[in-house]
């Protein structure tokens, strides 16, 4: 009988924070319409924790849903949240958190956090999930 060795195990236990940004292999993340427009790669991708729940911080979970950023502003959708440079969230250009476009992704490929959306975009990113959900408050 095979042993599984347990360091080989996907575990964090790190604590993740909705609206914390992180940096991920890019080639991890999949953007759906790649496959019929040529997409920028780039060694990593910025990335959102856009859940707030008790598996963020769970060691056990392996996975975390994410929302990639994009700084391709000119192809802002609906589903997209525009963000700016700010001293919180430490990005370096006008972006987009790319909504229609989230996934999982496993805990131990994320890196950093490297910065946080602001009290003002915590609530407008809300507030866009809040409206894609199609309920009417």
């Amino acid at each position: 009988m095979a042993r599984r060795a347990v360091n080989r195990l996907p575990f964090d236990d790190r604590a993740f924070q909705y609206g914390e940004i992180y940096k991920i292999k890019d080639s991890l993340i999949v953007f759906p319409e790649a496959q019929y427009v040529k997409r920028t790669s780039h060694d990593t991708r910025l990335v959102c924790i856009i859940h707030h729940c008790k598996a963020n911080s769970d060691p056990r979970a392996w996975v975390i849903n994410v929302a990639p950023l994009s700084t391709k502003i000119e192809y802002k959708r609906d589903t997209d949240l525009e963000i700016y440079p700010n001293n919180e969230n430490h990005i370096d250009k006008v972006s987009l958190i790319r909504l229609g476009c989230a996934q999982p992704v496993l805990k131990i490929d994320l890196e950093g956090p490297v910065g946080n959306l602001s009290r003002e975009e915590l609530l407008q990113l809300t507030g866009l999930q809040i409206m894609l959900t199609g309920v009417e408050l």
